[in-house]
């Protein structure tokens, strides 16, 4: 069964938003307002012993937390009813499943940082850990995030800035160390006995281990060095920690050139450290994985990770008693994952991988012996992340017209706990896979989102850049909240008669190595517009597509794109609306280099700077902003309108006093994109009526 959202189900953004966007009809705010609304999943967990799962879910704006019990209808466990820009997060099930703890406020992405105030509360909240006991009391932890139950699920702990706290779940927890720099993750021994930390100190990054048996005694540091150790595990019995010492190379580094990381394993009985393997000279030289994406040292004395030694990422396997072992990679070849658990018997690895389609994200199972891997999820879905619970695993899962929502496996049994609901009146369109060439030959991704069939042309048409750099849209609703909203958009701006292709360019992630990292991409060269301007030369080639009619839009590394096309190709790109971008790449120093070479990566950094173009920039501008952005500064929106302001250049601009960079407030998602919409509405003209 599924369920309509009724036109209704909006009325509490349209009561919030300002009548700032006056040419949009009732029915486009409250169509819009609808597709904002259904209800959108993230922070999936698991308990470790039962088949119990919890996770977020916005809807109507409105942030609570639902549990279910091996994939059976879910209960919500908060009595949230205000879409205030109060985020939910930092979910953590006790081992048994009977105790929740989560984070109430604060921002994910900067946790030590002043907790935002996007609803301009008179007396803004603060970043808080909640605990839900068994007994169904929710009580306050203290202020911190993270909070990280031990195995034994006697003890609790979580982090504030530099201090960790630890305590029982349900009682008042204490202050048992503090350090300098951040705190910024925490790591379990298997026997509860030991916690290793991870303390990010700007420059460099370390891992001390905490005793939890003597509370009182002074953290053990591993031996450090100068480069960022994290990604620690321990053994399975608890005698050894493995980990990652990354150093980060300077700008003007040779690619594939250097050994930029290694494998270090700790005795923690002993305190001697050794390598255990160092990535070699070449491809996968360089440390990357996608957020969350911890090793894992199996019972049988193999450690997982992450590699791009093939060009793409991969788990791989290295034997930790074998000395000098060399890696071998378990999944397949041409094809990146974005997580990966073991089966509880480790007999199984499940994984969530883009096998044989780089544009489709699949769940997948495979025995340890590298036998073909079988899908677990279906051809229609798209999931990038999966979890276990006891002996079920959850996986989230998106599809053209479904947002994020669990999916639970128990046995040979699957289950979708929460009821799809759909926007009243809408239909949604099925995004079309395309693909074009750039100026310099390379194969450039995209989905085309076309208007009704029978809807008259040509159509005006726009470009949608993704920020990051390292995104990828997906013809289907994102898995990440701020592109979850941007598909829904798109959706939106189809329905209304334009065409729409949201171009997967150079830097982004899910095509491998060589594309993420490209040669002169970002303040090295800008070389992703390339991309970009293929993208507006394939739409304007389009016989549905009114060649003078082709605007785009994006937000943050989207936002800065926009602006780099205004400037470079207003005759081009007609109009665009820039969600806080980056408008010059210059920074104050590079430490490290050479005076020569400061001034060389100074230069390449103004030439690939919207605002080094701005004497060619003629087309109007739409400019939206939080003011409390920690990504981008605000500044950056500031210094272009003064720019534009002095050179006549047309621009509507729009500030939300603080909201941050992925805004907060679902509610100013719609009136930023009612501002879109009237902005191009009337910056570009339709040809057909709508």
């Amino acid at each position: 069964m599924t369920l309509r959202l009724s036109l209704f189900a909006a009325s509490a953004f349209l009561a919030a938003t300002v009548s700032g966007a006056n040419a949009a009809t009732t029915q486009d705010k409250t169509q819009l307002g609808a597709l904002l609304a259904m209800p959108y999943a993230k922070g999936l967990t698991g308990a470790a012993k039962s088949a119990r799962l919890a996770w977020v879910e916005r809807r109507d704006g409105v942030r609570n937390i639902l549990i279910s019990d091996g994939g059976a209808a879910p209960r919500r466990v908060t009595a949230y009813t205000q879409d205030d820009g109060t985020d939910l997060w930092g979910l953590a099930l006790s081992p048994d499943g009977q105790t929740l703890a989560f984070v109430e406020g604060g921002d994910a992405e900067y946790p030590n940082d002043h907790a935002p105030n996007a609803g301009n509360a008179a007396v803004p909240g603060k970043e808080t850990v909640r605990v839900l006991l068994p007994d169904g009391r929710t009580v306050t932890a203290g202020e911190g995030h993270s909070p990280a139950f031990s195995p034994d699920g006697r003890l609790l702990a979580f982090m504030r800035g530099g201090a960790l706290l630890v305590g029982q779940p349900g009682q008042t927890p204490r202050v048992v160390m503090t350090t300098p720099g951040d705190i910024t993750a925490l790591h379990w021994s298997p026997d509860s006995n030991r916690l290793a930390l991870e303390i990010d100190r700007g420059s460099h990054s370390l891992i001390a281990l905490w005793d939890a048996r003597n509370s009182s005694a002074a953290p053990v540091f591993l031996p450090a060095a100068l480069g960022h150790d994290q990604n620690a595990t321990f053994s399975p019995d608890g005698r050894a920690i493995a980990f990652v010492r990354a150093y980060h190379p300077l700008m003007t580094a040779e690619r594939g050139k250097g050994h930029f990381w290694s494998l270090q394993v700790y005795d923690t009985a002993s305190g001697a450290e050794h390598t255990l393997w160092t990535a070699p000279e070449g491809t996968g030289n360089r440390f990357w994985a996608p957020e969350g994406m911890d090793l894992t040292w199996s019972r049988n004395g193999q450690l997982l990770f992450p590699w791009e030694g093939s060009g793409w990422l991969r788990l791989c396997a290295l034997s930790v008693t074998a000395p000098a072992s060399t890696p071998h990679c378990l999944t397949p070849d041409q094809a990146e994952i974005t997580s990966y658990r073991l089966s509880a018997d480790e007999t199984r690895l499940l994984y969530t991988a883009n096998i044989g389609d780089p544009d489709h994200w699949r769940a997948w199972s495979q025995p340890l012996d590298n036998t073909q891997p079988v899908a677990l999820s279906a051809p229609g879905e798209q999931v990038m992340d999966l979890t276990l619970a006891g002996p079920a695993i959850a996986m989230m899962a998106t599809s053209a017209d479904q947002t994020a929502h669990p999916v639970v496996l128990k046995g040979n049994v699957r289950h979708v706990p929460v009821t799809p609901a759909f926007p009243d009146g809408f239909t949604f369109t099925t995004p079309q896979i395309v693909h074009f060439r750039s100026e310099d030959g390379r194969d450039i991704h995209g989905q085309l989102f076309l208007p009704p069939a029978g809807t008259p042309g040509p159509h005006t048409a726009l470009v949608f850049v993704h920020g990051g750099p390292h995104r990828q849209m997906l013809p289907a609703f994102n898995p990440m909240g701020y592109y979850s909203n941007a598909y829904a958009m798109n959706q939106f701006l189809a329905s209304r008669g334009y065409v729409v292709l949201a171009v997967n360019y150079r830097s982004g992630t899910g095509y491998g190595v060589d594309f993420r990292t490209a040669p002169g991409i970002g303040r090295a060269g800008a070389s992703e517009y390339k991309d970009v301007r293929a993208a507006g030369l394939f739409l304007r080639s389009r016989s549905d597509v009114a060649p003078g009619k082709i605007g785009i839009w994006g937000g943050s590394w989207g936002g800065y794109l926009t602006a780099l096309a205004l400037a470079r190709n207003s005759d081009l790109f007609v109009a665009g609306a820039d969600f806080h971008g980056v408008h010059d790449m210059t920074e104050p120093d590079h430490s490290g280099l050479s005076p020569e070479e400061k001034q060389r990566e100074k230069g390449s950094e103004w030439r690939s700077s919207p605002i080094a173009d701005i004497d060619h920039w003629h087309s109007p501008v739409l400019l939206i902003h939080g003011d409390d952005d920690f990504n981008v500064e605000f500044e950056q929106s500031v210094l272009l309108a003064r720019m534009l302001v002095e050179r006549n250049i047309p621009f509507e601009d729009h500030v939300f006093p603080g909201e941050r960079h992925a805004f907060l407030r679902t509610q100013d998602w719609l009136q930023a994109y009612l501002w879109t919409l009237h902005f191009f509405d009337t910056k570009l003209p339709a040809i057909q009526s709508h």
